[in-house]
């Protein structure tokens, strides 16, 4: 049976606000896009948790000429998971839809422990049979590694995975490791991706 794999970020939730950002930079006590390029610059290292919270959350503060106490870094961890979870009405659907029509769905993510955990409980992923985050498989797309532990995780042939993902260097990296990849642009292309591939019916009209 085919696994639907999707990503999070940018396919299930929205990107970051503006609004989110700016919270997390007047924590931080820097200017937004001084801030924004610290919290950036060891995002992976976060992400593949080379870095613990904290350690992240020092290494951003080292950037910026700052030192975070631990009340800041609870403040700025709970910031930043809130910033992750602003949910795309339009996907949930489609989430429901493909899991209706019998498919087997995963999630893979990149993403550091904390806003794995936050993840993890919300509602939606009652739908998906495995939920894999870069933070726990130790390794980040677009790195083939990671894909093979996704396809190790799953316990399935890379030509039974049908993998979606808004960033083309990680469509690009789940077509190298064999599996068929769809550049994510939008819940209604994604629904027609489907449809292409077998997963769901296309409807008469054409429409989502």
């Amino acid at each position: 049976m085919t696994w639907v794999v999707f990503d999070y970020g940018g396919v299930v939730c929205e990107p970051q606000r503006a609004g989110d950002v700016d919270r997390l930079a007047r924590v931080a006590g820097r200017p937004l896009a001084e801030f924004a390029a610290a919290y950036w610059s060891v995002r992976l290292e976060y992400d593949r948790a080379d870095l613990d919270a904290t350690a992240y959350w020092r290494a951003v503060g080292a950037c910026l000429s700052r030192t975070f106490s631990a009340a800041e870094v609870a403040e700025l961890v709970r910031l930043d998971n809130l910033s992750w979870l602003h949910l795309r009405a339009d996907t949930l659907a489609l989430i429901e839809e493909t899991a209706g029509a019998g498919c087997r769905l995963a999630l893979l993510s990149n993403a550091p422990v904390p806003v794995a955990q936050a993840v993890s409980a919300q509602p939606f992923t009652s739908h998906f049979q495995r939920l894999e985050f870069s933070c726990y498989l130790r390794a980040a797309k677009p790195e083939p590694r990671c894909y093979r532990a996704l396809l190790d995780a799953l316990g399935t042939a890379p030509f039974d995975v049908v993998f979606l993902d808004d960033r083309p260097e990680n469509v690009a990296g789940a077509a190298s490791a064999g599996m068929r990849a769809v550049h994510f642009t939008g819940s209604a292309q994604a629904r027609s991706e489907l449809a292409f591939h077998g997963i769901l019916t296309e409807p008469a009209d054409g429409g989502y």
